[in-house]
């Protein structure tokens, strides 16, 4: 594990910095929104469900580390997420993760096995960042649910890289206040079977930016640190992982489970229909119905008068 998280290391900073500059690494804009928080999303140009994100969040650059490297707080603010757990610790930061994200209609639900990674990290500007990169394993203690209609996506890298915001973006962007971080966030995968072209494009240019918003709200409520208090002592963030708090308005139900490497700690998150399934329905699957129904009344028309004549 130890080079495969190098190799994580590597290649994610080289996506992150717009790619190795070949014809296989060319990024396309989908989205660009400064409300309520600057974001711009792009696709690769290869691969349809590669994504690269650069936002600003208004906080110093450990705290927004720390809220984003917390596997078991992903569902408080990732709209997609249903569940996640802690499947081993390596060390006191790495370790293999649990992933099950929400059914968007009219897709299956999606989990991943991810080995994940944290590091300080040199820039290309010589400065400090901190990056959290996972990638997809195997694992014979997690093994595939298909019994359950859930469909293991496959995580080629994923993570983010936050630094302290330049000025010369704090001027452009007219940021105001004291703290603000740059986050570069890259999702590589596939998600494997039947996936519509609308849900993709949802996806990226709906569901994240709103997810983003939602994640820097919630670091308005954090005092701002330029420090990682995750790398700085890893022995106290991994004793106090299990008792990461809760996602309002949802029902959790935290519990220990155990493994060959000891008790590890277990969030899942339960509601009703998301969200998101809701928005999908209403974007794609009821226009999609009008138009089935308009065709539909159109042919009997046509029909009719085809047998009078």
């Amino acid at each position: 594990y130890g080079a495969q998280c190098a190799e994580l290391e590597r290649r994610f900073m080289q996506l992150a910095d717009g790619g190795d500059d070949s014809a296989e690494d060319v990024w396309t804009p989908l989205k660009t929104q400064t409300q309520p928080y600057p974001v711009t999303v792009e696709g690769h140009a290869s691969k349809p469900f590669c994504f690269r994100v650069v936002f600003y969040a208004p906080t110093g650059p450990g705290t927004a580390f720390d809220l984003l490297s917390d596997i078991l707080r992903r569902p408080e603010w990732d709209e997609l997420t249903e569940a996640t757990r802690v499947v081993e610790m390596l060390n006191t930061v790495d370790g293999i993760h649990y992933v099950k994200m929400k059914a968007v209609w009219p897709t299956a639900a999606r989990d991943s096995l991810l080995l994940a990674h944290v590091a300080a990290v040199r820039t290309r500007d010589g400065g400090t960042g901190f990056l959290n990169v996972s990638q997809s394993i195997v694992d014979d203690r997690v093994p595939e649910n298909t019994a359950a209609g859930i469909v293991r996506m496959e995580a080629g890298i994923a993570g983010q890289l936050v630094t302290r915001a330049a000025a010369d973006d704090i001027r452009r962007l007219g940021l105001r206040g004291d703290h603000w971080c740059k986050v570069v966030q890259i999702a590589d995968g596939d998600l494997k079977g039947w996936i519509p072209g609308g849900v993709i494009k949802f996806i990226a240019t709906q569901a994240l930016p709103r997810s983003l918003a939602k994640v820097c709200q919630q670091m308005t409520l954090l005092p701002p640190s330029a420090e990682s208090q995750l790398l700085a002592a890893p022995g106290a963030a991994a004793a106090a992982a299990p008792s990461a708090p809760r996602a309002a308005g949802r029902a959790q139900q935290p519990f220990q489970s155990s493994s060959g490497s000891g008790s590890v700690a277990v969030v899942r998150v339960r509601g009703p229909w998301s969200a998101a399934w809701l928005r999908v329905l209403a974007r794609y699957a009821a226009p999609a119905l009008v138009a089935a129904v308009t065709t539909l009344l159109i042919q009997l028309v046509v029909g009719r008068r085809w047998r009078r004549r």
